[in-house]
């Protein structure tokens, strides 16, 4: 087992020597094998490793004995641990998600600040064959392309609490969950069963314990056959993104927060193609989660409709049909007649100001014009952060916003002044710590807003 998972690890340069990396660990068998197997493995890999268990607040008395629970292998196995408590069913309902959603945004946006603070590159969750069969199985029922058809890859880019780029990794892609289990049982090391996994309430679940016992009824390698195939899939997607990525270059262009993909664009191969427009929602959404096959030939059908026809698509995307091809744009940003009322006077004062009259105001901040380089004032972007304190620690706008609990429909509409993703004022909330005024300041630029 241990020299299977360590070609897994090396063949897909999952870890280097020096590397610290942050396990996700629930207490279940799949995270505790992780655990056991990164732990024998460490001196080997020459990396150090660290746990952190999220309880999240759902299962009462269960979740914390579960918590208990790791704290004891940890310093059984001598790992660094912590455990923090996250109230999940709270945030779904003031968020809008499902339990299952909110519970996997906890997950990482906690993984990563705690991959901030002990300075670790790498964070190891504990997916497994099976895990990336019934991702497969999930991703094909709701109309995904082909790269949702390649399942879990065994590791993708985040970016940590301070926006630095770390890398998420499954080291035990590579195992079953029966080889997970016949091992613990093997070596005679305790684990913790979620009794939600039994609940048919959530999605994955229902594939995992209805559907793919049907298919192992037909073929009883079904799993292992879906693995194999979203391997092949997966190597087929990184081919074909080669020459996305050079169409994307060639066809789309950016101008006024919209992106146009030209008409010459349709003359080249379908598949490219439908990766250049799921790449344009991605772009603007951040995200593909809800994008079918139906959306891309929605947009693709544009091309043959007259002038001035839309549709409409996930996020509040817009695609419109423009004389030589097709606009695509976030509707929160599309009518001047929402912001024409609303605007950001910048002024400057040099010299001998007299830095005690600079007020707390709601609509007027006043800004250190040194620290600053290029300003605009645009909405949200994919990618934006706020420096929240004097050390320089950032936070991604989205969890600002969800912090402060801004209603999701309105984050698309807070006016925002930025410095590229770096986010100097969010109108009628706060300022970045790294452009205050201070003693040492010696040219200030004035926000003031006008607004409805």
């Amino acid at each position: 087992m241990k020299k299977k998972v360590l070609e897994f690890i090396r063949k897909n340069k999952l870890v280097k020597k020096g590397n610290s990396v942050v396990l996700g660990v629930s207490g279940g068998a799949d995270s505790i094998c992780m655990l056991k197997l990164l732990s024998d493995l460490q001196k080997r890999l020459g990396i150090s490793l660290y746990v952190l268990h999220i309880n999240h607040m759902i299962r009462g008395e269960e979740a914390d004995q579960d918590a208990a629970f790791v704290k004891k292998i940890c310093t059984k196995f001598k790992v660094p641990h912590r455990v923090i408590n996250v109230d999940v069913p709270a945030l779904a309902q003031r968020e809008g998600l499902s339990e299952e959603e909110a519970g996997r945004y906890v997950r990482y946006d906690e993984f990563s600040k705690y991959a901030y603070e002990v300075g670790a590159t790498k964070i190891a969750v504990a997916h497994n064959s099976n895990d990336n069969a019934e991702t497969v199985l999930m991703n094909l029922a709701r109309g995904t392309g082909i790269k949702g058809l390649g399942g879990i890859p065994p590791k993708r880019e985040m970016e940590d609490a301070n926006g630095n780029v770390v890398e998420v990794i499954r080291p035990i892609l590579c195992l079953s969950r029966k080889e997970i289990e016949d091992y613990l049982k093997e070596n005679e090391i305790e684990y913790r069963n979620d009794s939600t996994n039994d609940s048919t309430d959530y999605t994955r679940n229902k594939i995992r314990l209805e559907i793919m016992p049907l298919l192992e009824n037909i073929n009883d390698n079904a799993m292992q056959n879906i693995t194999n195939a979203s391997n092949e899939l997966a190597d087929t997607s990184n081919y074909i993104e080669k020459d996305v990525d050079e169409a994307y270059e060639e066809f789309v262009t950016e101008e006024d927060g919209k992106l146009f993909l030209s008409d010459e664009s349709f003359a080249i191969d379908p598949i490219v193609l439908t990766g250049v427009i799921r790449k344009m929602i991605e772009n603007i959404a951040g995200k593909l989660k809800d994008i079918t096959r139906i959306h891309v030939g929605d947009v693709v059908s544009l091309s043959e409709k007259q002038v001035g026809k839309k549709i409409d698509l996930p996020y509040s995307i817009v695609a419109e049909r423009e004389y030589e091809g097709i606009s695509m744009f976030s509707e929160s940003n599309e009518t001047e007649s929402e912001t024409k009322n609303k605007e950001v006077i910048i002024s400057f004062e040099e010299g001998d100001f007299d830095r005690t009259s600079i007020e707390e105001l709601k609509y007027t901040k006043w800004l250190d014009y040194d620290k600053i380089d290029d300003v605009v004032v645009r909405t949200r972007q994919k990618g934006d952060y706020i420096v929240i304190d004097g050390d320089g620690a950032t936070k991604k706008l989205k969890k600002y916003f969800i912090d402060e609990k801004i209603p999701r429909r309105e984050r698309d509409e807070v006016l925002l002044v930025a410095d590229g993703n770096h986010i100097l004022w969010v109108v009628g909330y706060r300022i970045s710590e790294d452009v205050k005024v201070t003693p040492d300041t010696k040219k200030v630029v004035k926000l003031e807003y006008k607004g409805e």
